[in-house]
């Protein structure tokens, strides 16, 4: 279910798609009505915003194609206009359009209509009843079809609607205390007619005039309840003769109707009657096996029974489309159990390798499902597939169709955070990082048989070194440290390992594995921070996934702070999309405004230009001028020519900025649909103590114990009885 935004201003519905999906609406773009109404037959769309000026068809006349197109459902229809005229309002108002904004829009109050839309095109109307004579008096047979017929003349829109039927089932259940006609001791609530009325949602003369639309269908139960026989006199027997002996009942997916039919007239029943049942509720669609059933259903001796009589046929699901990686995406494992049962922290699984030619990864395209039919002959669209698209970095080669992905060189393969299937080639150092290597800048692993050096940086794919002290690292892959890593700052998209941590900020889209201790550090980790024979001292922890550690905190260090179950690193780099894409659209903003500024003096250039050559022509006889004229026009022209090269330039820009900031925001939603394909687990998992006056935090609230703890895994749980999040100790 999703928004349809309609404007032939691409940039500026870009800037109304992009506000609707950070309040969290998913959001269609189309330039003009005819590609809108391709969009609203292929997806579920629940609200239209159309601007007055999109090209292609006027308001009103596509509000009318949508109403009549989407029949199933209602669309909520938001019409943006460059003023706000009052007159066309009322107008538009009497003839389908929910709601009017005048531009430029503001975006509060667009959400706000959104917001309404939403909740009014997910109303559904309830299906009509059937008359019963064995039922007490009802007026579900006379309300429900006074406000379809309500719907359709566009009198009520299905909130005033919802608002009437909420406020009749508070008489119901009040026993009808407050008005309506009294019976027999008994009084029954208003009908949703008269409150309509009272509410001020339709004219007594729109309601007389769906009245006598209503008393043309004999089915309709009388408005006025049947009065009881208060005289003692037992009721005369009912003339059964001319009623139908069938009760129809749909299923709430409207792919099957049931004939519910009591035995008094099972000897009525006939393929005929049915066929005719079906007809009069405009179904369809009927079984062929009716015979059997009526024959079978003669001989029950229930005083009532029903059989399904009419069946649609479901729509059938497709398959998202996904990729299959032909190499371990996820080698490095937490340990090894060896044959004593004990975890071996030191065997990690091994690294894959690849060699130029190797296929990488293969997308499985989607598979479309079929749409199915209800019994009225009504499609119904299958669920709609999701569709995947297969990147590649360096070392990687993407085949012309986009379906597979080849090694250009031998390396290690890498799939990153944003999806890109990469290989790195090996630069190995002998030795350390220093003055003699410099600064490491490589696109591939990098070896380091030493340590990497206070104040040097090494951009890489994987890295793999002895120890790193006080070096600012930035890789692709994982960080794997054999001693320690001491006063840097390191940011990966992979896992990190070290046998230490002291004096380090660390931000890791993988998990980060510590063996001995963690010393006045920030870690920060999208998915777990795991040693089970570490101690956290003095640091800041967050991890994704849980923190599982020996001890955290001591009874001489400052206090410690562990975070589980929030991703830190995916917040912080979705804000610098955020700050990156608004960047962008300030700059978009000026150079439209300096586009619309040339575009109008060229337009007056271009008029200028005409009119002098009319006069050139007229006063062509006049050689001084019409040479002056000549000068005139020339200088014109230079303008002209000056002008359409700043706009074309300024065209350029702006294409070129629309597409970075779909860059950018396609970048943004790779790192949300990565994150959101693994749960945060707010737990915590300590084998020896928790110190007093550590600060634990959940998703959803915190935990500080006031003593030391031992031996716990202590997890962020919702209570059933209050519905309120608290943090258990187990």
């Amino acid at each position: 279910m999703t928004i349809l935004l309609v404007d032939n201003d691409a940039a500026a519905n870009l800037v109304l798609a992009d506000m609707l999906h950070k309040k969290g609406y998913a959001g269609l773009r189309a330039s003009d009505a005819t590609q809108a109404l391709s969009l609203v037959k292929q997806h579920e769309i629940r609200v239209v915003v159309y601007n007055q000026k999109a090209s292609g068809t006027a308001g009103l006349d596509f509000c009318s194609s949508i109403r009549s197109l989407k029949k199933d459902h209602y669309i909520y229809f938001i019409m943006v206009t460059p003023k706000d005229n009052k007159t066309e309002k009322i107008k538009g108002l009497a003839q389908g359009i929910d709601a009017f904004m005048a531009a430029p829009v503001d975006h509060e109050k667009l959400t706000a209509l959104v917001q309404v839309g939403m909740r009014i095109s997910g109303f559904s109307m309830p299906k009509p009843l059937k008359k019963d004579l064995s039922r007490k008096p009802d007026f579900s047979a006379y309300d429900i079809p006074f406000a379809r017929i309500a719907l359709e003349k566009h009198f009520v829109t299905k909130e005033q609607l919802a608002k009437a039927f909420s406020s009749q089932k508070k008489e119901q259940l009040a026993g009808g205390r407050n008005s309506g006609p009294k019976t027999g001791g008994t009084r029954f609530p208003k009908k949703t007619a008269d409150i309509l009325v009272a509410q001020g949602a339709i004219t007594e003369e729109q309601r007389d005039m769906i009245r006598r639309e209503m008393e043309k269908d004999r089915d309709i139960v009388s408005e006025t309840p049947q009065q009881p026989d208060i005289s003692g006199h037992p009721p005369e027997q009912a003339d059964i003769s001319g009623q139908s002996p069938f009760q129809v009942q749909i299923s709430n997916d409207r792919l099957e109707a049931r004939l519910v039919v009591k035995n008094a007239f099972l000897d009525r029943i006939t393929p005929d009657a049915i066929a005719k049942a079906l007809a009069k509720e405009n179904i369809q669609f009927k079984l062929t096996d009716l015979e059997k059933q009526i024959t079978t259903l003669k001989t029950a001796l229930k005083e009532t029974v029903s059989f399904v009589a009419a069946r649609g046929r479901p729509p059938v699901p497709g398959t998202d489309a996904f990729i299959s990686y032909h190499f371990d995406t996820n080698y490095l494992k937490p340990g090894k159990i060896d044959a004593a049962g004990r975890m071996d922290y030191r065997e990690r699984g091994s690294i894959p390798k690849v060699a130029a030619g190797d296929l990488l990864a293969t997308k499985i395209p989607m598979k479309t499902g079929e749409p199915g039919i209800d019994i009225y002959n009504t499609p119904i669209p299958a669920p709609e597939t999701k569709d995947v698209v297969l990147q590649c970095g360096q070392g990687a080669h993407l085949s012309e169709d986009g379906m597979k992905v080849h090694a250009q060189i031998d390396g290690q393969p890498h799939v990153a955070v944003g999806g890109a299937v990469c290989v790195f080639a090996e630069l190995t150092i002998d030795g350390d990082v220093n003055f003699t290597t410099g600064n490491i800048d490589f696109d591939g692993n990098v070896i380091v048989k030493g340590t990497v050096m206070n104040g040097f940086t090494v951009r890489c794919g994987h890295l793999f070194a002895k120890e790193i002290s006080g070096a600012a690292i930035f890789a692709l892959g994982d960080v794997v440290v054999s001693e320690g890593i001491s006063n840097a700052d390191i940011k990966t998209e992979g896992n990190v390992k070290a046998r230490f941590v002291t004096g380090s900020n660390i931000k890791s889209f993988g998990s980060v594995m510590v063996d001995k201790e963690v010393i006045d550090s920030k870690i920060r980790s999208s998915a777990k921070f795991l040693s089970e024979r570490c101690t956290i001292i003095s640091s800041f922890v967050s991890a994704k996934t849980g923190v599982s550690a020996r001890q955290i905190g001591t009874d001489v260090s400052a206090a410690c702070r562990i975070h589980a179950g929030m991703d830190e690193n995916v917040k912080k780099r979705i804000q610098a999309f955020d700050h990156a894409i608004n960047d962008k659209k300030k700059i978009l903003e000026t150079v439209q405004k300096r586009y619309e500024k040339q575009s109008k003096k060229q337009r007056e250039i271009h008029q200028k230009i005409f009119e002098l050559a009319q006069n050139q022509e007229r006063l062509a006889s006049d050689t001084g001028a019409a040479n002056a004229l000549a000068r005139e026009l020339d200088l014109y022209f230079r303008d002209q020519e000056i002008l359409e090269e700043q706009i074309a330039q300024d065209l350029s820009a702006i294409e070129a900025l629309i597409a970075e900031i779909e860059t950018i925001g396609g970048e943004k939603e790779a790192i949300l649909q990565w994150s959101k394909e693994e749960k945060g687990d707010p737990v915590v998992t300590v084998s020896g103590a928790i110190t007093q006056g550590t600060k634990l935090f959940g998703i959803h609230t915190s935990y500080f114990p006031i003593e030391t703890i031992r031996n716990v895994t202590i997890r962020e749980i919702k209570h059933p009885e209050t519905d309120t999040w608290q943090m258990v100790i187990q």
